[in-house]
């Protein structure tokens, strides 16, 4: 058997963002293709502390998350990076002076500022804790733990200072168009496949990657083969090596036979 191990995106791949849940294609799907010898891993550009119960339910070989920033293998830690404190500090700052609203992401928890004002955010704060996730609250003299973060902004934020301060220490992925998701420059969800890869001695000639939006090009553009789901922003579909059907109509299922791994 030619064994591959696959990498999964989360929002919009497994978890359907409309209701919220998991299809049962999409569990049963995995579950056979861990039976069949495969490696499944979450490849997600949240931190390891918000991950969903209903996606650790599905039991993932491992997880790469925050763009490449922390990695798990069967439950063991084998790879983080931190944020140095002053750089933290300044991004905090900056936050404040710019008038950017930032959601602080990191390793054990997630941090918001103490006053929100875009409903967005407060919906996933709301969110968050209703998941029960590890959810606190920073102020502009709060130096927080994270290692990645989001940012929003409207007419009010000085949005090209703050990323002319940024562009020095992180890549910056425009999410839309008053939403960045920035990421320490050198990480990635392709760098993290390839320490994860690189760890199990596993060669990229055997890796797969499945996707739905523009923060999952790294990947995608990475591994030997691509799927972008039905469901996807359409910039990917010229730029995977194959479009499976929309996450309603079992997309992860279809993906799976098509490679061959159930």
């Amino acid at each position: 058997m030619n064994q591959r191990i696959i990498f999964f995106d989360i929002d919009g791949t497994l978890l359907d963002e409309e209701t919220a849940t998991v299809p049962q294609s999409t569990i049963q799907a995995i579950s056979q293709a861990r039976k069949n010898g495969h490696i499944c891993v979450i490849n997600t550009g949240r931190p390891i502390s918000t991950i969903d119960q209903k996606v650790k339910d599905i039991e993932f070989d491992g997880y790469i998350c925050g763009c490449g920033t922390y990695i798990e293998y069967h439950h063991q830690n084998i790879f983080h990076t931190e944020l140095p404190y002053d750089l933290r500090k300044k991004v905090i700052q900056m936050t404040f002076e710019c008038k950017i609203e930032t959601v602080l992401e990191g390793k054990n928890g997630v941090y918001f500022l103490e006053n929100n004002y875009q409903p967005l955010i407060c919906q996933f704060q709301q969110r968050y804790i209703d998941e029960g996730f590890n959810v606190g609250i920073y102020n502009q003299h709060d130096v927080v733990m994270f290692d990645k973060f989001a940012a929003w902004y409207d007419e009010n934020a000085d949005i090209e200072r703050f990323k002319d301060f940024l562009e020095p220490y992180f890549e910056i992925i425009q999410r839309d168009v008053n939403f960045i998701e920035v990421v320490p420059k050198g990480y990635s969800k392709a760098t993290g496949i390839q320490t994860l890869i690189d760890y199990l001695h596993i060669p990229l000639e055997q890796t797969i990657s499945i996707g739905d939006s523009t923060n999952d090009l790294p990947m995608l553009s990475y591994t030997k083969e691509s799927v972008a789901m039905g469901n996807s922003h359409p910039l990917l579909f010229d730029l995977v090596t194959y479009r499976t059907k929309h996450i309603k109509a079992n997309g992860i299922e279809h993906a799976l036979k098509h490679f061959h791994i159930i």
